[in-house]
């Protein structure tokens, strides 16, 4: 299982690397009857070539080689302060790139299966989530986990699961996300927010049933709760239902209304204190 950890040195991206190394740790122990291939951290630290503080002038090769040694001797100084890191198998990679382009491509050639990276970089504001992880959680072809660097509990057990009831088809990322549920034991709060629950359609009903088939095996439950905002449904039951990990569908296709819309998913981001997994179909 290749799990690839983006690094930019910021306090959320080193919390990322430390959950991501307590799932790896977890990989290595998962009973046999969970299939999982040999865990390994690939991370990545992206890097843009040096700029000038006045004006951005041409950078050399030699003066991108030097900048690109200085960043591999921050990435094996940090690492030689996590132990955690250290008991598992990983590698370190240095890239020139854009922040979006270098993730997606390391993901493609090393065919990753799970992305684990901080919910803010070091350029962030105190309020926002990332836009390099939001657009890593849109685009990305495996399922990505955002970390905030509050996180305290590395193996959830209480997991909300936000579904607009629409048709889910089996996917890769859909069977390792159920192959985590079992790995972290974890009980499910499958959640739907609707102006009206009691008028909930067939079709509805009929998707919640293929999520029990999906989660045939994992303990679940399902929680209607009532408000016309998706995002603002979710938010109000996590207050009341507090979760370790909140897992979302996002879908590129769906209605302003729908949770999964870009921009309220950016709003229901944003605003989440707990690891938030986006699984794609």
């Amino acid at each position: 299982m290749k799990i690839l950890v983006p690094i930019d040195f910021s306090a959320d991206a080193t919390r990322a690397l430390r959950y991501a190394a307590a799932l790896a740790q977890l990989v290595e122990s998962a009973p046999s009857n969970i299939k999982f291939s040999s865990p390994e951290l690939i991370i990545l630290h992206v890097f843009q070539a040096p700029t000038g503080k006045e004006v951005s002038f041409f950078a050399t090769s030699p003066i991108i080689e030097r900048f690109e040694e200085e960043t591999k001797k921050q990435l094996i100084k940090l690492m030689s302060t996590m132990p955690e890191v250290q008991s598992v198998a990983h590698r370190l990679i240095t890239k020139l790139s854009m922040p979006l382009e270098g993730i997606c491509d390391t993901i493609e050639d090393e065919k990753v299966d799970l992305v684990v990276m901080g919910g803010r970089g070091v350029n962030a504001s105190a309020n926002w989530l990332g836009s390099t992880t939001l657009q890593v959680m849109r685009n990305a072809p495996c399922p990505v986990l955002a970390v905030p660097y509050t996180t305290s509990e590395f193996h959830p057990q209480r997991i909300a699961f936000a579904t607009d009831l629409e048709a889910t088809q089996p996917s890769p990322s859909l069977i390792l996300f159920k192959q985590l549920l079992q790995l972290w034991q974890a009980k499910v709060q499958v959640i739907h927010v609707h102006p009206h629950p009691a008028t909930v359609s067939a079709k509805q009903a009929q998707e919640a049933l293929q999520l029990s088939h999906l989660l045939k095996d994992v303990p679940h439950s399902y929680h209607f709760v009532e408000d016309k905002a998706p995002a603002r449904g979710i938010e109000q039951y996590l207050q009341e239902h507090p979760a370790d990990l909140l897992v979302v569908i996002p879908r590129h296709y769906a209605a302003l209304e729908s949770l999964f819309h870009k921009s309220v998913s950016k709003k229901l981001v944003i605003s989440s204190s707990v690891p938030i997994l986006s699984v794609h179909e």
